[in-house]
């Protein structure tokens, strides 16, 4: 339980000041505006892809897109600095670009073959990268790195294509349920939910005037595929099988909490920002939503006590896998970038940057008091623990397209749950293959 001030409970500020400041995932890593943001040179000029190789007397090109994030921008430049302290041959020059805009600039890089040496992507765009050629391949660097067998399942995965490994972890993020203790308490419920029934059936007991039971973004975006996916991994499904038994399955349970009323139609519109704003209003009783609203809650300082839980599960638990990865450019410093990653992925230098930004993505991290002393935070570190990536190929964006057609079908009534997933299905396994 979020507790404080004299009864225990964290208070509210004023409503309208609420609202305005949620935020999603994706906002939190955007600015506004187009184009390069900004550059911190650290240490000598350079141009196109670096010069030298090896470990010593390199000039390393480093891309992020934290330019919105001064806290973890300076723990970044921090880092690079005493890396180059250490290592004193090692120059290294840091590009800092828009979230929107780092992308687009590392295709066109591709393209002309002068890709960064170091650069930190998005997990889901790591497989795409990788496909187009744009990263080192590291796999025989990582054959005796000990590190490597520290990272949770599901965020090593999400630097892996075709067998070979093409990057890092830096920062993970999962998904988890929110929830309004102090309706589950009026409502006779003495804890979250553990399994979908026990979602349902909670659900419809907190479903009371114009407070819902539980919501949760069901948008024609990768925002709504994001919460989609673990309900398709817990029925026991995945992306691949879709047509399947548990894909229809996890259709008909989204379909059921709309129809019954314990989620609103308008969970077809809501981004993640959208259900937040109905829960700390007091509208939803549950949600599920990211460890970026956790500062946000803390903020807002809504009138009722909160806590986080897992997931609730059906066959299997499942929650979604967020953040960024580290990768180096395949190019003549691929060696001299991996001594770096190496570097930074080391628990006492990552931590800093860490602390600012995510949540910890290794079993020797896991325990650290920095985090777990958070009850919040330790729950979500066990839902990273659980996460599992969006590795399904280059693909990607255009079957999570096909994924967020699919539900909008079913719960806009265009088509059953056993249709929309068959046609889905049939438009995803082409896109596997390519």
């Amino acid at each position: 339980m979020k507790v404080g001030d004299e009864d225990g409970r964290r208070e509210s500020g004023g409503q309208e000041e609420k609202m305005n400041r949620n935020i999603t995932r994706r906002d939190f890593l955007r600015v506004s505006g187009a184009g390069l943001a900004g550059a911190a040179v650290l240490g000598a000029a350079g141009c196109g892809g670096g010069s030298g190789g090896g470990g010593g007397g390199a000039t390393l090109k480093w891309w992020d897109y934290y330019s919105d994030l001064p806290e973890t921008s300076n723990a970044i430049d921090a880092a690079i600095k005493k890396y180059m302290n250490q290592n004193p041959g090692v120059k290294i020059e840091r590009t800092v670009v828009g979230f929107a805009d780092l992308k687009p600039k590392l295709i066109q890089a591709t393209a002309t073959g002068k890709v960064p040496d170091i650069v930190i992507i998005d997990n889901p765009d790591h497989q795409s990268f990788a496909d187009q050629g744009a990263l080192a391949d590291l796999t025989d660097f990582m054959a005796d790195w000990p590190g490597a067998d520290q990272y949770f399942e599901g965020p090593m995965a999400s630097t892996m294509y075709e067998g070979k490994n093409y990057g890092v972890p830096f920062e993970s993020n999962a998904t988890a349920l929110f929830y309004n203790e102090d309706l589950l308490e009026q409502a006779g419920i003495s804890g979250p939910p553990k399994t979908w029934e026990e979602l349902r059936s909670a659900g419809e007991k907190l479903s009371r005037g114009d407070t819902l039971g539980f919501l949760f973004s069901a948008a024609a975006s990768e925002e709504g595929t994001f919460t989609f996916l673990p309900f398709l991994w817990q029925a026991g499904g995945d992306v691949q099988t879709i047509g399947d038994e548990a894909s229809v399955r996890a259709l008909t349970f989204w379909k059921d909490l709309v129809d019954s009323g314990v989620a609103s139609k308008a969970i077809t519109s809501y981004g993640q920002a959208d259900v937040y704003n109905q829960f700390v209003a007091g509208k939803a009783a549950m949600m599920i939503n990211g460890p970026w609203q956790l500062p946000t809650l803390d903020a807002d300082k809504p009138k009722f006590a909160w806590d986080v839980a897992p997931w609730p599960s059906d066959v299997e638990e499942a929650s979604i896998l967020g953040g960024e990865n580290f990768a180096a450019g395949n190019g003549q410093n691929a060696e001299a970038a991996w001594e770096v990653i190496k570097w930074m992925a080391e628990p006492k230098n990552v931590k800093e940057p860490l602390l600012t930004i995510g949540l910890p993505n290794r079993e020797d991290m896991a325990d650290d008091e920095a985090w777990t002393s958070d009850p919040q935070k330790e729950t979500f570190i066990g839902q990273v623990e659980v996460a599992r990536p969006r590795s399904y190929g280059p693909n990607y964006p255009k079957i999570s397209e096909q994924i967020w057609t699919m539900f909008q079908k079913v719960l806009t009534g265009e088509a059953s749950p056993e249709q929309a997933a068959q046609d889905a299905g049939e438009q995803i396994k082409p896109l596997l293959e390519g």
